[in-house]
């Protein structure tokens, strides 16, 4: 029976020199324990470079969305030779080792992936599509050469149970490095440790006296954070649904042992700590602080609408602070844990942002309690009419403060005296902007200060995002963008919401949810494209991976497939051709119909006559092989197109008279409505790859059928999309007087026995 876990001697040996130590690491998000936003080491980025010579240097293809911050290590000794390391985490639940130094090197030094997601049609909201893996930024032990990462799995043993579980890698390997001791005083490698736990509560959802932690209703969005050998990791919700509650858990971080835990809400609900990927932040005496969203309150047990004040060694309450209009607050989603809490370096100050637009400045000495937005302990301005998310710190005499109103503009503030002064500073408005930012800042000490700000839509797939570099001394001077350069040299992929860009040395990784991190730095002779890399075959509807099927529409992700600008089949002779923009894709050596190709993206369509348990995809460029991966096959993958292209939420869907369907605009009940598809498999007689669809046209092999909410409903025509490349489905359905109405109505999609993902919506009025 296993009796402790330690971390390997081996390990121990690998320990990085006193000469790296001294050089840049990013070892955790927000690139330290106050979570400042800001790298203030960095000597090679200025306001005063040319920037004309700046511009994207590379990409690193991933196989998912990338939500957490890349991190960066110097000389890390990997097969016998020394690198300068970027660790990127995605969403498919996989960790890659990149060479930060080569970003035209598309190849990872090495990758691990930790496990099934969990599809993202197990719950009722489509905020993060289309999966769910690795969310939380992972934090390193640099000295000791672990990455400690938290993973949220489906185990295959069942289709509603997701779990979580923490990983201790090797930054050399990618493999788990703890160990098991036995009873028989043998080792072995440790499996990963599930995240559970439980404390006195009677809150909904507990029994006979005690709150379990239940990981179906969690959602590990911060960012680990390490200190003082304790490991920290902190949950939130999915999208404030069901009996969740907000906790942080303390891990011994040499056997990742659980040291304590805490409850926000034990005899109440929610109190999420999510704090919109930042992490919990530390004092000099290593106490912790973190602040929640909507929930109950109490001041005893319960902390919703609250900052709190945690013993660093076992995360006991030490102080607080609630305004007194918290109840308000739940009511109107006014959530004061959304940007989370920045420790105010050589102070025993913080600050604190939320979705009211207020930016707090709290006293770490006496944090007031039960009070008002003012007090002696208090100073509360408002900085936004709605929303604090993303925010970054420059610390020095008179420190500045940046601030993303959600209305497209970055702001910037000055300290002074310990009080935040309402006049804005300087300000920048991009042309255009979302939401939703992301946020860094890089500055060598007090100098050279630059802001790096990402904007865009992070609703729509295929827009890609804009990264800005600002002067931080004068928001209003942009010292350069990615959209300036002619073409798409520059272009980033699409913005990754709050994702943080990583500053390292005179480059700048910034994150996507084009399943890439994008490389920007000087340009010179040796930025051309290296060799390429297939990272991901993913389902072109649902954006997923997993097997594929005759006549489905692919993305195929990955790096240096294809031409900068992306290149549109031109359809000849009724056929979309099998090279475009000099791509081209094979499987099993038969070349599928190729509908757009660039550098990181090709949309192909699976050859119909493909058949077996697996197929070899092959990706060539100008006739060069690029790479190749092996994907299961099956009969069938079928998949609504959404309107936004991510996967998720709306579907894409004609109402009877025509108009998009929509939350304002759904359709009614006997109304016939239709829907777009791929992934339908076979045809009879066999459709011909690339052919554009007319009559008469092949019906599916296999059986189809559509619910809405659980409701079967009338096919009137269920075939190939007149018009469209084969591989296209038309589904026209009656919609039935049973069917709920609803402007949150899941549509799925049925072939045969296999069914379309479950968060696609459909609107009915």
């Amino acid at each position: 029976m296993p009796i402790t876990y330690r971390v390997t001697s081996s390990l121990l040996a690998l320990l990085i020199t006193t000469g790296a130590l001294a050089q840049v690491s990013v070892l955790n998000v927000n690139y330290d324990k106050q979570q400042t936003g800001a790298n203030l080491q960095e000597t090679v980025l200025a306001p005063s470079i040319n920037w004309s010579s700046f511009g994207k240097v590379g990409t690193f293809a991933v196989d998912g969305q990338v939500y957490a911050q890349p991190l960066y290590v110097p000389d890390v000794m990997i097969a016998g030779k020394k690198y300068n390391v970027l660790y990127v985490v995605t969403m498919h639940n996989s960790v890659y080792a990149f060479n930060a130094d080569a970003p035209q090197t598309a190849t990872p030094l090495w990758q691990a992936n930790l496990g099934p997601i969990v599809p993202n049609g197990l719950y009722n909201f489509t905020d993060i599509v289309p999966e769910i893996g690795i969310l939380g930024t992972p934090a390193i032990d640099a000295v000791k050469q672990v990455l400690y990462v938290v993973s949220n799995t489906l185990p295959s043993d069942t289709t509603t149970v997701p779990i979580y579980q923490l990983h201790a890698l090797s930054l050399v390997s990618g493999r788990e490095v703890m160990r098991e001791v036995m009873a028989t005083g043998r080792e072995r490698v440790a499996a990963p440790v599930l995240v559970s736990g439980t404390v006195k509560g009677n809150g909904p959802g507990s029994d006979n006296g005690s709150v379990s932690f239940d990981a179906f209703m969690q959602l590990q969005r911060p960012g680990l954070m390490l200190s003082n050998g304790i490991l920290y990791v902190s949950f939130g919700s999915h999208a404030d649904i069901g009996n969740y509650h907000g906790w942080l858990m303390a891990y011994d971080a040499a056997t990742l042992h659980l040291k304590a835990i805490f409850n926000a809400s034990p005899n109440g609900r929610q109190a999420a700590i999510w704090q919109s990927g930042r992490g919990p932040s530390f004092d000099n005496n290593g106490d912790v602080y973190v602040s929640t969203g909507n929930g109950d309150f109490d001041g005893q047990e319960d902390f919703g609408e609250s900052i709190l004040h945690l013993s660093g060694s076992d995360l006991s309450l030490k102080d607080w602070y609630t305004p007194t209009e918290w109840a308000d607050w739940n009511e109107s989603d006014s959530d004061l844990g959304s940007a989370g809490v920045i420790f105010l370096p050589h102070t025993n100050s913080m600050l604190v942002g939320g979705k009211a637009g207020l930016l707090h400045l709290v006293s770490a000495d006496s944090m007031g309690h039960l009070g008002p937005d003012n007090s002696s302990s208090i100073q509360s301005v408002r900085l936004t009419d709605w929303g604090i998310f993303t925010m970054a710190l420059w610390a020095q005499t008179n420190p500045i403060i940046y601030v993303y109103d959600p209305q497209g503009i970055l702001k910037a503030f000055q300290i002074v005296n310990n009080q935040i002064n309402a006049t804005i500073l300087s300000q920048f408005t991009p042309a255009i902007a979302g939401t939703y930012g992301g946020l860094s800042l890089s500055a060598n000490g007090t100098q050279d200060g630059i802001a790096w700000l990402t904007t865009g839509n992070t609703n729509l797939a295929g827009v890609p995002g804009t990264l800005h570099a600002l002067d931080a001394s004068d928001l209003s001077n942009e010292l350069w963008n990615s959209d300036l350069a002619g073409g798409s040299r520059d272009t980033l992929g699409r913005l990754a919401k709050f994702a943080t860009p990583t500053v390292a040395n005179g480059r700048v990784y910034v994150p996507t949810f084009s399943n890439t991190v994008e490389v920007y730095g000087a340009v010179g002779a040796n930025t051309t494209s290296g060799a390429g890399f297939i990272s991901a075959v993913a389902n072109a509807a649902s954006q997923l991976e997993g097997p594929v099927s005759p006549g489905e529409v692919v993305t195929i992700f990955g790096a240096n497939m294809g031409p900068a600008v992306t290149a549109s089949a031109e359809v000849e002779n009724q056929r979309v051709p099998t090279t475009t923009g000099g791509s081209s894709v094979l499987f099993d050596g038969t070349a599928a119909p190729v509908l757009s190709a660039s550098s990181d993206q090709i949309t192909a369509v699976v050859p119909f006559g493909v058949a077996g348990p697996t197929t070899k995809v092959q990706v060539l460029y100008h006739g060069n092989a690029v790479g190749s991966a092996t994907v299961p096959v099956q009969a069938a993958t079928p998949a609504i197109f959404t309107a936004n292209g991510t996967g998720g939420g709306q579907a894409s869907v004609l109402n009877q008279d025509g108009t998009a369907n929509s939350k304002t605009n759904g359709a009614a009940l006997g109304s016939v409505v239709t829907i777009l598809a791929t992934g339908g498999g076979a045809t009879t007689p066999a459709s011909q790859d690339g052919a554009i669809a007319v009559a008469p046209y092949p019906a599916f092999v296999l059986p189809v059928s559509v619910t809405i909410d659980s409701v079967p409903e009338t096919i009137q025509y269920a075939g190939p999309a007149p018009g469209q490349v084969a591989g296209m489905m038309k589904i026209d359905i009656l919609i039935s007087p049973d069917t709920p109405v609803s402007p949150y109505d899941q549509i799925v999609l049925k072939v045969g026995n296999y069914s379309s993902p479950l968060e696609v919506l459909i609107v009915v009025q």
